[in-house]
């Protein structure tokens, strides 16, 4: 039996970084005092009138336009009405029918593939209150609080077709997604969480949505989970219903809310309170002619000016504060393909491996190009070099902090070698045998041997040469 499809669309909310909220002047950001950064108009009071703040459309259409999407030149606005206390005047103020943009799509590199998800929609919207549920989570929570600070910041909803095949291309899509929008400088990594709305569901059963889900990894965990759930349904004979569901991060689990609704239940109509958006296509000219490199055309360029593999290139881009880290680098030190090739290999291992970004990290250029003036001067080897990215990472002490703590240093004269050398052909018999019947990797576990002993500080070529020699009795 063929294993089931999976079928998975986002909607991703992205929080556009402008100093003030969609409809009002209140900063997005600074004192987080509950229920501070709020006036009339962000509470809904009556008779307040919002008036559109117009650097989150243009942020918005640089993001349109960069996702390949056409844009609606006349836009109205929406109320979506619910049941949920996050909005004072109980609707939220969105795009429904006509949206900003849509039609678009994002190229992804998937498992060596070339890979288009389509992006059917991108509307802004404005964000709902902090709920606060005290007592437990959203399913047993004894009461919720409400904080208001972030009611009325400007959200862009970037909506996928079902093009997504799994939870690890989802991941990647979002990866790229951010990668995008960081080179766009509409959105700040650092102080904003990435939150998508997840529907999911495998051939034979009911599309399920996972609500408000924070963060990249989040995402795939919940999928994750979702998927198996739905296999396992199956198995049993039972069908998964359409419904929404809440995804615990402390737990990795999803729990049911609701039934899922319809989109007749939000009650959309037009806002009376506000305007029209007249987009003219001569600011449409002018944002496209302003953007930046974006991700992709960087990725050319690393491969075109720096030699790098087109491998290599997606690995540094697909982060911006990692490609603009390399690009430092190369800047004060040159060797673009060396540079690139400790980075993609050995820097970002060890990130992978503490779960961190270079965001995260304390990692310096100046302290990570000590790695290779301390091989040039050969104080170190390669293969030191490569611990020392590790200790790094973990202690966040430089490459030359470490090296002078640890009395780490290059060893390459024959005297100091030969002792080891002749203890590991003492040792090692049967490789030595079979180097002399002509089996050359017996030579590479040799010397693999002698680095071993001498916790790499031996210099590869002179053990090889003396081994060779010793073997030979010039020794």
């Amino acid at each position: 039996m063929a294993e089931p499809k999976v079928i998975i669309g986002l909607e991703t909310h992205v929080q556009l970084n402008t100093k003030s909220k969609l409809f009002c002047g209140c900063p997005t950001i600074g004192l987080e005092k509950p229920n501070t950064r709020v006036c009339d108009v962000c509470l809904g009071l009556p008779g307040t009138k919002p008036r559109l703040n117009k650097a989150v459309l243009e942020k918005a259409i640089a993001v349109a336009l960069a996702l390949n999407c056409k844009i609606n030149k006349l836009v109205p606005w929406n109320r979506k009405s619910y049941f949920y206390p996050d909005m004072c005047k109980n609707y939220q103020i969105t795009q429904y029918d006509m949206p900003l943009a849509y039609d678009g799509y994002l190229m992804l590199d998937f498992e060596g593939k070339k890979k288009k998800i389509r992006i059917r929609r991108i509307h802004i919207e404005e964000d709902p209150a902090k709920l606060i549920h005290v007592g437990g989570d959203i399913t047993k929570a004894e009461y919720v609080l409400v904080d208001y600070n972030r009611s009325g910041v400007p959200l862009i909803e970037i909506v996928t077709e079902p093009d997504i095949e799994s939870p690890q291309e989802a991941r990647a899509y979002l990866s790229k997604l951010v990668s995008i929008l960081e080179h766009l400088g509409v959105y700040d990594i650092t102080n904003y969480v990435l939150k998508s709305d997840a529907n999911v569901n495998i051939t034979g059963t009911e599309r399920t949505e996972v609500k408000n889900i924070s963060g990249i990894k989040a995402v795939v965990k919940a999928l994750s989970y979702e998927v198996t759930r739905h296999k396992n349904m199956l198995r049993r004979g039972v069908k998964p219903m359409r419904e929404t569901r809440h995804y615990n991060p402390k737990t990795g689990l999803t729990h049911a809310l609701r039934t899922k609704e319809t989109e007749e239940d939000y009650g959309y109509i037009v806002d009376p309170d506000l305007s029209w958006i007249s987009i003219s296509s001569e600011l449409i000219k002018q944002i496209k002619a302003s953007l930046p490199e974006l991700p992709d055309e960087r990725a050319k360029r690393f491969v075109k000016d720096y030699g790098l593999n087109q491998e290599q290139a997606n690995a540094l881009i697909n982060d911006k504060a990692l490609a603009d880290f390399y690009e430092e680098c190369v800047k004060e030190y040159g060797e673009p393909v060396t540079i690139a090739k400790w980075i993609v290999t050995e820097l970002l291992k060890s990130f992978n491996y503490h779960g961190i970004t270079l965001r995260e990290s304390n990692v310096k250029v100046s302290e990570f190009l000590e790695l290779f003036k301390l091989m040039d001067e050969k104080i170190i080897t390669a293969r030191m070099a490569k611990e020392l990215v590790k200790a790094y990472v973990d202690t966040s002490k430089s490459p030359k902090t470490l090296v002078a703590e640890q009395g780490l240093r290059r060893i390459s004269k024959t005297e100091e070698l030969l002792g080891v050398v002749k203890k590991v052909i003492k040792e090692n018999a049967e490789a030595v045998k079979d180097y002399k019947s002509g089996q050359e990797k017996a030579l590479h576990f040799l010397v693999g041997q002698v680095m071993k002993e001498t916790k790499g500080q031996a210099e590869p070529n002179k053990v090889r040469e003396i081994i060779k020699k010793k073997l030979l009795k010039q020794l």
